[in-house]
Protein backbone atom coordinates (compact mmCIF):
# COMPACT_ATOMS: atom_id res chain seq x y z
CA UNK A 1 0.00 0.00 0.00
CA UNK A 2 2.79 2.38 0.71
CA UNK A 3 4.94 1.96 -2.20
CA UNK A 4 1.19 2.83 -4.46
CA UNK A 5 1.36 5.79 -2.21
CA UNK A 6 4.29 6.91 -2.84
CA UNK A 7 3.88 6.26 -6.97
CA UNK A 8 1.06 8.14 -6.45
CA UNK A 9 2.84 10.68 -4.97
CA UNK A 10 5.69 10.98 -7.67
CA UNK A 11 4.31 10.10 -10.60
CA UNK A 12 0.91 11.28 -11.45
CA UNK A 13 0.59 13.37 -14.10
CA UNK A 14 -2.33 15.63 -12.47
CA UNK A 15 -0.94 19.15 -10.34
CA UNK A 16 -0.51 18.81 -6.90
CA UNK A 17 -3.53 20.15 -5.90
CA UNK A 18 -5.29 17.46 -7.19
CA UNK A 19 -5.77 14.17 -4.85
CA UNK A 20 -6.41 10.13 -5.94
CA UNK A 21 -7.40 9.18 -2.63
CA UNK A 22 -7.58 9.54 1.28
CA UNK A 23 -4.88 9.39 3.85
CA UNK A 24 -3.71 6.02 5.48
CA UNK A 25 -5.25 5.51 9.01
CA UNK A 26 -1.91 5.10 10.52
CA UNK A 27 1.34 7.38 9.79
CA UNK A 28 4.33 6.12 8.05
CA UNK A 29 7.65 4.94 9.76
CA UNK A 30 9.73 8.24 8.45
CA UNK A 31 13.53 8.36 9.47
CA UNK A 32 14.62 10.32 12.25
CA UNK A 33 17.84 12.33 13.48
CA UNK A 34 21.04 11.04 12.50
CA UNK A 35 22.92 9.80 15.30
CA UNK A 36 24.92 12.51 17.10
CA UNK A 37 23.51 14.76 14.70
CA UNK A 38 23.75 18.42 16.19
CA UNK A 39 20.63 20.96 16.05
CA UNK A 40 20.71 23.95 18.03
CA UNK A 41 17.86 25.60 19.62
CA UNK A 42 17.82 29.38 18.98
CA UNK A 43 20.27 30.94 21.72
CA UNK A 44 19.25 34.53 23.11
CA UNK A 45 22.70 36.45 23.70
CA UNK A 46 22.12 39.75 25.11
CA UNK A 47 24.97 42.42 24.86
CA UNK A 48 25.85 44.96 27.41
CA UNK A 49 25.51 48.52 26.15
CA UNK A 50 28.05 50.97 26.94
CA UNK A 51 28.97 52.20 30.66
CA UNK A 52 29.40 55.94 31.33
CA UNK A 53 32.90 57.47 31.55
CA UNK A 54 34.15 54.59 29.16
CA UNK A 55 37.70 54.79 27.85
CA UNK A 56 37.88 54.80 23.78
CA UNK A 57 39.31 51.43 23.94
CA UNK A 58 36.12 50.08 26.64
CA UNK A 59 34.02 51.73 23.95
CA UNK A 60 35.31 49.96 21.19
CA UNK A 61 35.54 46.57 22.37
CA UNK A 62 32.15 47.03 23.51
CA UNK A 63 30.56 47.40 20.03
CA UNK A 64 32.58 44.74 18.71
CA UNK A 65 31.06 42.17 21.54
CA UNK A 66 28.14 43.53 20.96
CA UNK A 67 28.06 41.83 17.35
CA UNK A 68 26.87 39.11 19.01
CA UNK A 69 23.71 40.41 20.05
CA UNK A 70 20.58 38.12 19.27
CA UNK A 71 18.07 40.70 19.52
CA UNK A 72 17.34 41.22 15.43
CA UNK A 73 17.45 44.92 16.26
CA UNK A 74 20.59 44.94 17.76
CA UNK A 75 20.13 48.07 19.72
CA UNK A 76 22.56 47.61 22.40
CA UNK A 77 25.39 47.63 19.25
CA UNK A 78 23.69 50.94 17.91
CA UNK A 79 23.83 52.68 21.54
CA UNK A 80 27.98 52.25 20.98
CA UNK A 81 28.03 54.00 17.84
CA UNK A 82 27.57 57.50 16.82
CA UNK A 83 24.15 58.66 15.45
CA UNK A 84 25.62 59.38 12.03
CA UNK A 85 27.32 56.33 11.95
CA UNK A 86 24.35 54.20 12.61
CA UNK A 87 23.01 53.69 9.07
CA UNK A 88 26.54 52.45 8.07
CA UNK A 89 26.63 49.68 10.42
CA UNK A 90 25.42 46.61 7.96
CA UNK A 91 25.61 43.73 10.66
CA UNK A 92 22.80 42.09 8.56
CA UNK A 93 24.53 42.17 5.21
CA UNK A 94 28.09 42.94 4.78
CA UNK A 95 31.08 40.86 5.20
CA UNK A 96 31.42 38.80 9.16
CA UNK A 97 35.05 38.43 10.13
CA UNK A 98 35.77 35.48 12.28
CA UNK A 99 39.35 35.75 14.30
CA UNK A 100 41.04 33.72 16.65
CA UNK A 101 42.84 35.03 20.14
CA UNK A 102 42.03 38.14 21.17
CA UNK A 103 42.10 41.62 19.73
CA UNK A 104 44.53 44.34 19.49
CA UNK A 105 43.23 47.83 19.96
CA UNK A 106 46.21 50.87 18.95
CA UNK A 107 45.96 54.03 19.56
CA UNK A 108 46.59 55.90 16.28
CA UNK A 109 45.68 59.61 16.77
CA UNK A 110 43.52 61.15 19.73
CA UNK A 111 40.18 60.20 17.90
CA UNK A 112 41.15 56.94 15.75
CA UNK A 113 42.05 53.34 16.98
CA UNK A 114 43.15 50.55 14.77
CA UNK A 115 41.61 47.18 15.58
CA UNK A 116 43.86 44.28 14.46
CA UNK A 117 43.39 40.77 15.36
CA UNK A 118 44.26 36.87 13.83
CA UNK A 119 42.07 36.29 10.89
CA UNK A 120 40.37 32.72 11.13
CA UNK A 121 37.50 33.29 8.29
CA UNK A 122 35.30 35.59 6.74
CA UNK A 123 31.57 34.76 5.74
CA UNK A 124 30.08 36.21 2.97
CA UNK A 125 26.63 38.18 2.55
CA UNK A 126 24.99 34.68 0.88
CA UNK A 127 26.61 32.45 4.24
CA UNK A 128 29.92 31.43 2.63
CA UNK A 129 32.76 30.61 5.03
CA UNK A 130 36.06 31.41 3.31
CA UNK A 131 38.94 30.01 6.05
CA UNK A 132 41.84 31.98 5.71
CA UNK A 133 45.62 31.11 5.63
CA UNK A 134 47.16 30.65 9.18
CA UNK A 135 49.21 33.87 10.18
CA UNK A 136 46.87 36.14 8.44
CA UNK A 137 46.31 39.47 10.36
CA UNK A 138 42.62 41.51 9.74
CA UNK A 139 43.09 45.26 10.41
CA UNK A 140 40.34 48.35 10.60
CA UNK A 141 40.11 51.77 11.63
CA UNK A 142 37.35 53.12 13.49
CA UNK A 143 36.73 56.68 14.63
CA UNK A 144 35.81 58.04 17.77
CA UNK A 145 33.86 61.31 18.69
CA UNK A 146 32.33 62.19 21.70
CA UNK A 147 28.44 62.38 21.71
CA UNK A 148 27.09 64.15 25.25
CA UNK A 149 30.27 63.71 26.64
CA UNK A 150 30.74 60.46 26.08
CA UNK A 151 32.81 58.18 23.69
CA UNK A 152 31.10 56.69 20.59
CA UNK A 153 32.00 55.08 17.88
CA UNK A 154 32.57 56.49 13.88
CA UNK A 155 32.96 53.32 11.38
CA UNK A 156 34.42 53.63 8.02
CA UNK A 157 32.44 55.38 5.21
CA UNK A 158 32.56 51.98 3.10
CA UNK A 159 30.94 50.58 5.96
CA UNK A 160 31.16 47.94 8.43
CA UNK A 161 29.62 44.45 9.23
CA UNK A 162 30.74 42.25 12.34
CA UNK A 163 33.75 41.32 13.82
CA UNK A 164 33.45 37.56 15.97
CA UNK A 165 35.78 35.64 17.83
CA UNK A 166 35.15 31.85 16.80
CA UNK A 167 33.51 31.29 20.37
CA UNK A 168 31.04 34.42 19.98
CA UNK A 169 31.07 33.27 15.82
CA UNK A 170 29.46 30.10 16.95
CA UNK A 171 26.85 31.27 19.79
CA UNK A 172 25.33 33.69 16.97
CA UNK A 173 25.69 31.66 13.75
CA UNK A 174 25.07 27.95 12.57
CA UNK A 175 25.84 25.94 9.29
CA UNK A 176 23.21 24.11 7.53
CA UNK A 177 22.74 22.73 4.16
CA UNK A 178 20.62 23.82 1.25
CA UNK A 179 19.43 21.10 -0.98
CA UNK A 180 19.76 20.88 -4.81
CA UNK A 181 18.78 17.56 -6.63
CA UNK A 182 20.98 15.25 -8.71
CA UNK A 183 20.83 16.04 -12.96
CA UNK A 184 20.02 11.93 -12.92
CA UNK A 185 18.34 11.10 -10.02
CA UNK A 186 16.41 11.59 -6.75
CA UNK A 187 19.69 12.54 -4.78
CA UNK A 188 19.70 15.79 -2.72
CA UNK A 189 23.17 17.22 -2.98
CA UNK A 190 23.77 19.83 0.05
CA UNK A 191 25.17 22.81 -0.11
CA UNK A 192 26.92 24.21 3.11
CA UNK A 193 25.89 27.68 4.30
CA UNK A 194 26.37 30.06 7.29
CA UNK A 195 23.03 31.67 8.90
CA UNK A 196 22.27 33.71 12.10
CA UNK A 197 20.74 31.01 15.10
CA UNK A 198 17.24 32.82 16.16
CA UNK A 199 13.66 32.65 15.91
CA UNK A 200 13.86 33.73 11.87
CA UNK A 201 15.95 30.48 11.37
CA UNK A 202 13.45 28.77 9.54
CA UNK A 203 12.32 32.08 7.21
CA UNK A 204 16.00 32.37 6.56
CA UNK A 205 17.04 28.58 5.70
CA UNK A 206 13.28 28.66 3.04
CA UNK A 207 14.61 31.64 1.72
CA UNK A 208 17.86 30.64 0.90
CA UNK A 209 16.70 27.63 -0.40
CA UNK A 210 14.62 29.36 -3.48
CA UNK A 211 17.72 31.12 -4.46
CA UNK A 212 19.29 29.92 -7.94
CA UNK A 213 21.99 27.11 -7.91
CA UNK A 214 25.39 28.07 -6.73
CA UNK A 215 28.24 28.85 -9.44
CA UNK A 216 29.79 25.69 -8.50
CA UNK A 217 27.12 23.27 -8.54
CA UNK A 218 25.71 25.18 -11.74
CA UNK A 219 25.36 22.56 -14.53
CA UNK A 220 25.72 19.96 -11.65
CA UNK A 221 22.35 19.79 -10.26
CA UNK A 222 18.86 21.16 -10.52
CA UNK A 223 16.33 22.90 -8.07
CA UNK A 224 12.55 22.32 -9.00
CA UNK A 225 11.93 25.90 -7.47
CA UNK A 226 10.63 27.91 -10.49
CA UNK A 227 12.47 31.25 -11.56
CA UNK A 228 11.40 33.87 -9.13
CA UNK A 229 9.72 32.41 -6.27
CA UNK A 230 9.73 33.97 -2.90
CA UNK A 231 8.30 33.64 0.06
CA UNK A 232 4.51 35.37 -0.21
CA UNK A 233 5.22 36.74 3.02
CA UNK A 234 8.31 37.50 4.94
CA UNK A 235 7.78 34.56 7.54
CA UNK A 236 7.85 30.82 8.00
CA UNK A 237 5.72 30.02 11.24
CA UNK A 238 6.39 26.78 13.22
CA UNK A 239 3.49 25.98 14.86
CA UNK A 240 3.11 22.38 16.91
CA UNK A 241 6.32 21.37 14.83
CA UNK A 242 4.71 21.95 11.51
CA UNK A 243 6.44 24.58 9.29
CA UNK A 244 4.29 26.41 6.73
CA UNK A 245 5.97 27.24 3.26
CA UNK A 246 3.60 30.02 1.49
CA UNK A 247 5.06 30.94 -1.60
CA UNK A 248 4.64 33.22 -4.67
CA UNK A 249 2.47 32.59 -7.22
CA UNK A 250 5.54 31.44 -9.19
CA UNK A 251 5.51 28.17 -7.53
CA UNK A 252 2.37 27.01 -9.60
CA UNK A 253 4.54 26.93 -12.94
CA UNK A 254 6.28 24.10 -11.64
CA UNK A 255 5.22 20.48 -13.26
CA UNK A 256 4.35 17.64 -10.88
CA UNK A 257 7.77 16.50 -10.78
CA UNK A 258 9.18 19.78 -10.33
CA UNK A 259 6.68 20.89 -7.65
CA UNK A 260 7.70 17.15 -5.67
CA UNK A 261 11.26 18.15 -5.76
CA UNK A 262 10.95 21.53 -4.42
CA UNK A 263 8.79 20.08 -1.45
CA UNK A 264 11.20 17.58 -0.49
CA UNK A 265 14.30 20.31 -0.71
CA UNK A 266 12.16 22.86 1.12
CA UNK A 267 11.63 19.68 3.80
CA UNK A 268 15.12 18.25 4.10
CA UNK A 269 16.53 21.88 4.93
CA UNK A 270 13.74 23.17 6.60
CA UNK A 271 14.14 19.46 9.21
CA UNK A 272 17.34 21.02 10.47
CA UNK A 273 15.93 23.41 12.76
CA UNK A 274 14.45 22.01 15.89
CA UNK A 275 11.15 22.42 16.32
CA UNK A 276 10.50 21.61 12.42
CA UNK A 277 8.95 18.30 12.67
CA UNK A 278 7.20 18.92 8.98
CA UNK A 279 6.66 20.98 6.61
CA UNK A 280 3.36 21.92 4.29
CA UNK A 281 3.58 24.47 1.16
CA UNK A 282 1.10 27.14 0.16
CA UNK A 283 0.53 29.51 -2.89
CA UNK A 284 -0.42 33.17 -2.02
CA UNK A 285 -2.05 31.55 1.17
CA UNK A 286 -4.01 28.48 -0.66
CA UNK A 287 -2.38 25.38 0.84
CA UNK A 288 -1.00 22.64 -1.74
CA UNK A 289 -2.35 19.25 -1.60
CA UNK A 290 -0.18 16.55 -3.03
CA UNK A 291 -1.98 13.56 -4.56
CA UNK A 292 -3.51 11.42 -2.32
CA UNK A 293 -4.78 14.69 -0.23
CA UNK A 294 -1.45 14.81 1.42
CA UNK A 295 -0.62 18.18 2.98
CA UNK A 296 2.08 17.55 5.36
CA UNK A 297 5.65 15.90 4.86
CA UNK A 298 7.75 14.63 7.32
CA UNK A 299 11.00 13.94 5.66
CA UNK A 300 11.97 14.10 2.19
CA UNK A 301 12.57 10.66 2.08
CA UNK A 302 8.59 10.06 1.99
CA UNK A 303 8.82 11.80 -1.49
CA UNK A 304 12.10 9.54 -2.55
CA UNK A 305 14.66 11.91 -2.18
CA UNK A 306 17.31 11.85 0.53
CA UNK A 307 21.01 12.17 0.10
CA UNK A 308 23.48 9.61 -0.65
CA UNK A 309 25.12 8.02 2.04
CA UNK A 310 28.86 6.26 1.86
CA UNK A 311 28.97 2.63 2.08
CA UNK A 312 30.40 0.99 5.19
CA UNK A 313 33.21 -1.69 4.53
CA UNK A 314 34.05 -4.95 6.53
CA UNK A 315 37.16 -5.48 3.95
CA UNK A 316 39.10 -3.72 2.08
CA UNK A 317 41.49 -4.90 -0.76
CA UNK A 318 45.68 -5.02 0.16
CA UNK A 319 47.95 -4.86 -2.82
CA UNK A 320 51.73 -6.56 -1.51
CA UNK A 321 53.69 -7.04 -4.66
CA UNK A 322 51.75 -7.97 -7.23
CA UNK A 323 48.93 -10.00 -5.27
CA UNK A 324 45.84 -8.46 -3.85
CA UNK A 325 43.97 -10.40 -1.36
CA UNK A 326 40.97 -9.13 1.41
CA UNK A 327 41.63 -7.70 4.76
CA UNK A 328 40.19 -6.60 7.93
CA UNK A 329 40.23 -2.86 7.59
CA UNK A 330 39.45 -2.04 11.43
CA UNK A 331 42.18 -1.23 14.11
CA UNK A 332 40.69 -3.84 17.34
CA UNK A 333 42.77 -3.94 20.15
CA UNK A 334 41.53 -7.47 21.32
CA UNK A 335 41.16 -9.76 17.74
CA UNK A 336 40.08 -12.55 19.75
CA UNK A 337 36.79 -11.16 21.57
CA UNK A 338 35.97 -9.61 18.13
CA UNK A 339 34.14 -11.13 15.22
CA UNK A 340 36.53 -10.82 12.03
CA UNK A 341 34.79 -10.64 8.70
CA UNK A 342 35.00 -13.39 6.24
CA UNK A 343 38.74 -12.32 3.71
CA UNK A 344 37.67 -15.66 1.26
CA UNK A 345 37.68 -13.93 -2.26
CA UNK A 346 34.63 -12.68 -3.37
CA UNK A 347 33.51 -12.84 -7.18
CA UNK A 348 35.09 -10.72 -9.62
CA UNK A 349 38.18 -10.34 -7.26
CA UNK A 350 41.47 -9.41 -9.04
CA UNK A 351 43.65 -11.34 -7.58
CA UNK A 352 47.09 -10.24 -9.22
CA UNK A 353 48.27 -6.92 -10.83
CA UNK A 354 52.11 -7.11 -11.60
CA UNK A 355 53.84 -4.24 -9.58
CA UNK A 356 55.21 -2.54 -12.37
CA UNK A 357 51.79 -0.95 -12.40
CA UNK A 358 51.17 1.60 -9.78
CA UNK A 359 48.08 3.64 -7.97
CA UNK A 360 45.26 1.34 -8.08
CA UNK A 361 42.24 1.89 -7.91
CA UNK A 362 39.01 -0.26 -7.56
CA UNK A 363 35.38 0.14 -9.10
CA UNK A 364 32.27 0.25 -7.04
CA UNK A 365 31.15 -3.01 -7.91
CA UNK A 366 34.81 -4.56 -7.06
CA UNK A 367 34.82 -6.01 -10.91
CA UNK A 368 37.66 -3.92 -11.87
CA UNK A 369 40.76 -2.53 -11.18
CA UNK A 370 42.48 0.49 -12.66
CA UNK A 371 46.35 1.64 -12.37
CA UNK A 372 49.04 3.30 -14.49
CA UNK A 373 52.17 2.92 -15.31
CA UNK A 374 55.06 3.24 -13.54
CA UNK A 375 56.16 5.83 -15.91
CA UNK A 376 52.76 7.01 -15.36
CA UNK A 377 52.27 7.03 -19.47
CA UNK A 378 49.42 4.44 -19.60
CA UNK A 379 46.60 3.17 -18.22
CA UNK A 380 45.51 -0.71 -17.72
CA UNK A 381 42.00 -1.91 -16.55
CA UNK A 382 41.81 -5.58 -14.82
CA UNK A 383 38.95 -7.73 -14.52
CA UNK A 384 38.66 -11.00 -13.24
CA UNK A 385 36.70 -12.65 -16.36
CA UNK A 386 38.13 -10.63 -18.91
CA UNK A 387 41.47 -9.61 -20.47
CA UNK A 388 43.41 -6.64 -19.00
CA UNK A 389 42.55 -3.96 -21.09
CA UNK A 390 45.19 -1.15 -21.69
CA UNK A 391 43.80 2.62 -22.71
CA UNK A 392 45.12 3.95 -26.18
CA UNK A 393 47.68 6.96 -24.67
CA UNK A 394 45.98 10.14 -24.13
CA UNK A 395 48.33 11.99 -21.69
CA UNK A 396 51.27 11.45 -19.35
CA UNK A 397 52.46 12.39 -15.78
CA UNK A 398 48.76 10.40 -14.93
CA UNK A 399 46.89 10.84 -11.66
CA UNK A 400 46.04 8.37 -9.11
CA UNK A 401 42.84 7.17 -11.14
CA UNK A 402 39.48 6.68 -9.29
CA UNK A 403 35.96 5.31 -10.48
CA UNK A 404 32.41 7.42 -9.42
CA UNK A 405 29.13 5.60 -8.90
CA UNK A 406 28.30 5.33 -12.30
CA UNK A 407 31.45 3.42 -13.88
CA UNK A 408 33.16 6.37 -14.97
CA UNK A 409 36.89 6.11 -14.43
CA UNK A 410 38.34 9.39 -13.38
CA UNK A 411 42.42 10.69 -14.46
CA UNK A 412 44.37 13.76 -14.72
CA UNK A 413 47.54 14.22 -16.50
CA UNK A 414 49.29 16.50 -19.25
CA UNK A 415 47.97 16.64 -22.71
CA UNK A 416 50.39 16.73 -25.99
CA UNK A 417 49.88 20.28 -25.91
CA UNK A 418 51.60 20.38 -22.40
CA UNK A 419 48.40 21.31 -20.52
CA UNK A 420 46.99 19.41 -17.30
CA UNK A 421 43.64 18.17 -18.77
CA UNK A 422 41.07 15.55 -16.32
CA UNK A 423 39.98 12.84 -18.48
CA UNK A 424 37.22 10.22 -17.64
CA UNK A 425 36.62 6.87 -19.48
CA UNK A 426 33.41 4.75 -19.90
CA UNK A 427 35.32 1.66 -17.80
CA UNK A 428 32.08 -0.36 -18.50
CA UNK A 429 31.78 0.50 -22.09
CA UNK A 430 31.57 -2.84 -24.36
CA UNK A 431 33.66 -0.62 -27.16
CA UNK A 432 37.53 -2.00 -27.11
CA UNK A 433 38.54 0.72 -28.12
CA UNK A 434 36.96 3.56 -26.16
CA UNK A 435 39.55 5.91 -24.79
CA UNK A 436 39.37 8.44 -22.75
CA UNK A 437 37.87 11.44 -23.00
CA UNK A 438 38.65 14.84 -21.73
CA UNK A 439 35.97 17.20 -19.60
CA UNK A 440 35.82 20.78 -20.08
CA UNK A 441 37.65 22.80 -17.14
CA UNK A 442 38.51 25.91 -18.33
CA UNK A 443 39.38 27.44 -15.16
CA UNK A 444 42.44 25.28 -14.65
CA UNK A 445 44.30 27.41 -16.86
CA UNK A 446 48.11 26.49 -16.28
CA UNK A 447 47.56 24.54 -12.77
CA UNK A 448 47.66 20.77 -12.71
CA UNK A 449 45.35 18.39 -10.67
CA UNK A 450 47.32 16.18 -8.32
CA UNK A 451 44.27 14.22 -6.63
CA UNK A 452 40.76 13.61 -7.10
CA UNK A 453 37.82 12.32 -4.84
CA UNK A 454 34.44 11.88 -6.27
CA UNK A 455 31.95 11.64 -3.79
CA UNK A 456 29.34 8.64 -3.51
CA UNK A 457 26.30 10.71 -5.21
CA UNK A 458 28.59 11.07 -8.12
CA UNK A 459 27.60 14.97 -8.34
CA UNK A 460 30.34 16.13 -6.77
CA UNK A 461 34.51 16.21 -6.85
CA UNK A 462 36.95 16.97 -4.50
CA UNK A 463 40.14 18.07 -6.54
CA UNK A 464 43.66 18.80 -5.58
CA UNK A 465 45.95 21.27 -7.71
CA UNK A 466 49.04 23.20 -8.10
CA UNK A 467 50.87 25.70 -9.99
CA UNK A 468 53.68 24.73 -12.28
CA UNK A 469 56.08 23.94 -9.47
CA UNK A 470 54.25 22.25 -7.17
CA UNK A 471 53.65 24.82 -4.71
CA UNK A 472 50.09 26.74 -4.38
CA UNK A 473 48.23 23.86 -3.24
CA UNK A 474 44.30 24.46 -3.41
CA UNK A 475 41.43 22.03 -2.72
CA UNK A 476 38.27 22.69 -4.27
CA UNK A 477 34.71 20.91 -4.30
CA UNK A 478 33.21 21.06 -8.23
CA UNK A 479 29.84 20.49 -9.43
CA UNK A 480 30.14 17.52 -12.33
CA UNK A 481 28.52 18.49 -15.34
CA UNK A 482 27.09 15.22 -17.50
CA UNK A 483 25.30 14.37 -20.61
CA UNK A 484 21.78 13.20 -20.71
CA UNK A 485 23.51 9.25 -20.88
CA UNK A 486 25.38 10.42 -17.70
CA UNK A 487 28.70 10.76 -19.35
CA UNK A 488 30.76 13.81 -17.60
CA UNK A 489 31.30 16.62 -20.03
CA UNK A 490 32.35 19.61 -17.79
CA UNK A 491 33.13 20.50 -13.92
CA UNK A 492 32.46 23.67 -12.57
CA UNK A 493 34.63 26.37 -11.21
CA UNK A 494 35.81 24.95 -7.60
CA UNK A 495 34.60 26.41 -4.05
CA UNK A 496 37.69 26.75 -2.20
CA UNK A 497 38.20 24.79 0.33
CA UNK A 498 41.06 24.04 3.37
CA UNK A 499 42.55 27.53 2.27
CA UNK A 500 44.48 27.28 5.96
CA UNK A 501 46.77 24.48 4.61
CA UNK A 502 49.96 25.22 2.58
CA UNK A 503 50.64 22.13 1.13
CA UNK A 504 47.99 18.50 0.21
CA UNK A 505 48.91 15.18 -0.57
CA UNK A 506 45.24 13.33 -0.90
CA UNK A 507 41.69 14.20 -0.12
CA UNK A 508 38.80 11.53 0.12
CA UNK A 509 35.34 11.76 1.23
CA UNK A 510 33.80 10.55 4.47
CA UNK A 511 29.94 11.12 4.13
CA UNK A 512 27.98 13.87 1.77
CA UNK A 513 29.21 16.61 3.32
CA UNK A 514 32.86 15.66 5.09
CA UNK A 515 35.98 14.96 4.20
CA UNK A 516 39.71 14.23 5.34
CA UNK A 517 42.91 15.58 3.82
CA UNK A 518 46.27 14.78 4.28
CA UNK A 519 48.30 18.41 4.27
CA UNK A 520 50.60 20.68 6.25
CA UNK A 521 49.69 23.89 7.32
CA UNK A 522 53.24 25.35 7.44
CA UNK A 523 55.95 24.22 4.97
CA UNK A 524 58.42 22.89 7.69
CA UNK A 525 55.11 20.85 9.34
CA UNK A 526 55.07 17.22 8.86
CA UNK A 527 52.31 15.51 6.74
CA UNK A 528 49.16 15.41 8.65
CA UNK A 529 45.68 13.83 8.10
CA UNK A 530 43.04 16.43 9.07
CA UNK A 531 39.33 15.96 9.26
CA UNK A 532 37.28 18.99 7.55
CA UNK A 533 33.40 19.83 6.37
CA UNK A 534 32.59 21.19 3.54
CA UNK A 535 31.82 25.33 3.45
CA UNK A 536 33.31 25.11 7.48
CA UNK A 537 37.09 24.85 7.46
CA UNK A 538 39.72 22.56 8.90
CA UNK A 539 39.57 21.13 12.21
CA UNK A 540 42.73 21.60 14.51
CA UNK A 541 45.10 24.07 12.54
CA UNK A 542 44.43 26.76 15.33
CA UNK A 543 44.95 25.78 19.08
CA UNK A 544 45.64 21.74 18.50
CA UNK A 545 41.58 21.06 19.13
CA UNK A 546 40.70 18.13 17.02
CA UNK A 547 44.09 17.41 15.63
CA UNK A 548 44.95 14.15 14.46
CA UNK A 549 48.90 13.11 14.97
CA UNK A 550 51.01 13.84 12.14
CA UNK A 551 51.75 10.33 9.81
CA UNK A 552 55.45 11.85 7.66
CA UNK A 553 55.43 9.70 4.31
CA UNK A 554 51.72 9.84 4.14
CA UNK A 555 50.86 9.18 0.62
CA UNK A 556 47.29 7.97 0.26
CA UNK A 557 43.68 8.20 2.66
CA UNK A 558 40.60 6.71 2.03
CA UNK A 559 38.01 4.97 4.73
CA UNK A 560 36.03 1.98 5.08
CA UNK A 561 33.49 3.62 7.22
CA UNK A 562 33.24 7.71 7.83
CA UNK A 563 35.87 9.26 10.30
CA UNK A 564 36.78 6.20 12.40
CA UNK A 565 36.84 4.19 9.07
CA UNK A 566 40.11 6.09 7.65
CA UNK A 567 43.29 4.45 6.75
CA UNK A 568 46.14 6.01 5.62
CA UNK A 569 49.04 4.58 3.13
CA UNK A 570 53.12 5.11 3.56
CA UNK A 571 55.85 5.69 1.06
CA UNK A 572 57.44 2.86 3.28
CA UNK A 573 54.36 1.10 2.75
CA UNK A 574 53.00 0.34 6.22
CA UNK A 575 49.12 0.74 6.15
CA UNK A 576 47.75 2.78 9.23
CA UNK A 577 44.67 2.71 10.63
CA UNK A 578 42.37 5.34 12.50
CA UNK A 579 42.78 5.12 16.95
CA UNK A 580 41.06 8.22 18.29
CA UNK A 581 44.13 10.54 17.34
CA UNK A 582 46.86 8.00 16.53
CA UNK A 583 47.81 5.83 13.83
CA UNK A 584 48.99 2.05 14.64
CA UNK A 585 50.39 -0.04 11.92
CA UNK A 586 47.73 -2.53 10.83
CA UNK A 587 49.32 -4.39 7.41
CA UNK A 588 52.19 -3.43 4.91
CA UNK A 589 51.11 -3.35 1.42
CA UNK A 590 51.59 -0.46 -0.93
CA UNK A 591 47.76 0.14 -2.27
CA UNK A 592 44.44 -0.40 -0.12
CA UNK A 593 41.34 -0.26 -2.60
CA UNK A 594 37.93 0.48 -1.47
CA UNK A 595 35.14 0.09 -3.95
CA UNK A 596 34.97 3.42 -5.70
CA UNK A 597 37.07 5.19 -3.21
Amino acid sequence: MRARRLACLLLAASTLLAACGGLPSTGPVVEGRALGEVLSEPVRVVAVGPVDGASQEAIVRGFLRAGEDTDETHATGRSFLAPQSIDLWRWSSEDVVVYDGDLTVKKVSDDTVEVSAAGMARLTPDGRYIEQPVGTRVKVTLGLTKVGGEWRVELPSSGFGLWLDNDQFNRVYVKRFIHYVSRNGRDLIPDPRWFPIGTRLATTLARAQLSAVPAYLAGAVSTGVPPGTRLAVNAVPVTAGKALVNLSSEALSADPAARAAMWAQLTKTLSQVASVGSVSLAVDNTKLELPGGVTSVASAAELGYDTVNQTIFDTALLRTGDTIRRFDPRYVPDTQASKRPDLKPKDGDIARIPDTWQSLALSADNKQVAAVSGDRTELSIWRATAQTRTVAAFATSLTRPVYDANGYLWVAGSDDQGDDRVFVLDSVSSDPNATANPVSTPWLGKRRVTAMAVSADAARVLIVTTDRSGGDAQLGVSGIVRATNGEPQALAKPLQQAQSLTRIQDVTWLDPTNYAVLGQVGASDPMRPWLATIGAGVDGTREGIGRLNAVPGAVTIMTVGGPRGILIVTSDKRVLARAGSNWPLLERGSDVLVPGG
